[in-house]
């Protein structure tokens, strides 16, 4: 089956590669006159340098549910130092500069108000960062994550930690800060929550080396090859049902600088068969549903997962769709009703969440019609 790889930040975008095996000029990066994370238009083929690992024979996909309570988004707050609590307004909790969805994992982002370092400022230095960023991760759980702090933005450092779950290293579901001089937090994205246990269901994993096959689907004879320079079993983030959970994948590094091919282990019918891209939110009512679209109000961006906040009833069911193209993400929200069925009129401030390919950046967030939707 053929799957789609995913990205971190540093080449951000999806690649379709071709099958292993050997020919090409062997390289550490990207070939003379293609940019760093631009796709090779004869194909990419990735080549483990030493043996491949062994992994396990099933594994299980990890999620988490409910809702973010006030005291863990205020839990937050006081990491980052913000005065005063958070408040509820629709579906999220928010403080000074904090956004944070109520509907669990609770992705959150945050703004410092002010810049104290428009003129004059330097980035930290990595201990100063790693040593602002601490008490966040510390707040977070994020104790035993992997962290990294190489990244230099203008005169900001960015630390992002990735956690690690039941072991496994993990893909996707990063934190990151923006350290500002001195180590203070400028701003920063994330999850409040990690899912910490699988569910019952275990599911037939790949070896790596059928997940390097893969990774290498449709490249031609003349493909440039890109050195594997190590292969772990780990997890990576999707989107099961329109929730984001953690699933079963190796994750291969290839240099430079230090990037992650994610390749989901487990068959894609595990996952979301039938199911929309990008789909966000509860699943269909069933067959003779009444199917209609709401407009979103606002957006908020974390990482990888967009939440859209709109109005709706109590008795229906809402999705979150997203198509990525062109520098837009383009997003529709669907209503489902049972037809016939009696429901009180109350309508409520509603938020329905939907995990990109990867951060939105700078892109801008449009309707189907490509209305621009305005940040929350």
């Amino acid at each position: 089956m053929s799957m789609k790889l995913r990205l971190v930040a540093g080449l951000g975008m999806v690649l379709l590669v071709g099958a292993c095996g050997s020919g090409g000029p062997v390289s550490n990066g990207p070939p003379p006159g293609i940019a760093p994370g631009e796709p090779d238009p004869r194909g990419v083929r990735y080549r483990m340098a030493g043996d491949l690992p062994e992994g396990p024979g099933k594994g299980g996909v990890y999620g988490v549910d409910g809702a973010v309570s006030r005291g863990e988004a205020e839990r937050l707050a006081r990491a980052l130092g913000m005065a005063g609590g958070v408040r509820a307004v629709g579906g999220e909790w928010r403080g000074q500069g904090l956004v944070v969805a109520r509907q669990a994992p609770g992705a959150w982002s945050y703004t410092a108000k002010g810049d104290k370092c428009a003129r004059g400022c330097s980035a930290p230095t990595e201990a100063e960062a790693r040593e602002g960023a601490r008490p966040v991760f510390a707040a977070l759980g994020l104790a035993d994550a992997e962290v990294r702090a190489g990244e230099v933005q203008g005169t900001s450092r960015v630390v992002a930690a990735d956690p690690v779950v039941d072991g496994l290293p993990t893909d996707g579901w990063s934190t990151r800060l923006r350290l500002a001089a001195g180590g203070e937090v400028a701003g920063g994205t994330g999850r409040l929550d990690v899912p910490r246990t699988a569910g019952r269901d275990r599911y037939p994993v790949r070896s790596a080396a059928e997940a390097l096959a893969a990774l290498n689907e449709g490249a031609g004879d003349g493909s440039s090859v890109v050195r594997v320079t190590r292969a772990r079993f780990g997890l990576a983030a999707r989107t099961r049902e329109g929730r984001p959970v953690l699933v079963p994948a190796w994750l291969f590094s290839v240099p430079p600088p230090r990037t992650t091919l994610a390749q989901t282990a487990i068959e894609e019918r595990y996952l979301a068969p039938g199911g929309p891209r990008h789909p966000g939110g509860a699943s269909s009512v069933g067959p003779g549903a009444e199917i209609r679209s709401v407009p979103p109000v606002s957006y908020a961006a974390a990482g990888r997962e967009l939440s859209l906040r709109f109005t709706g009833g109590v008795c229906a069911r809402y999705r979150a769709h997203a198509e990525e193209k062109d520098g837009q993400v383009r997003v529709r929200l669907t209503e489902e009703k049972e037809p016939g069925k009696i429901c009180v009129m109350i309508a409520k401030d509603l938020t329905r969440s939907v995990t990109l390919d990867r951060p939105l950046g700078d892109r801008s967030v449009v309707t189907t019609e490509g209305e621009p939707i305005p940040a929350a």
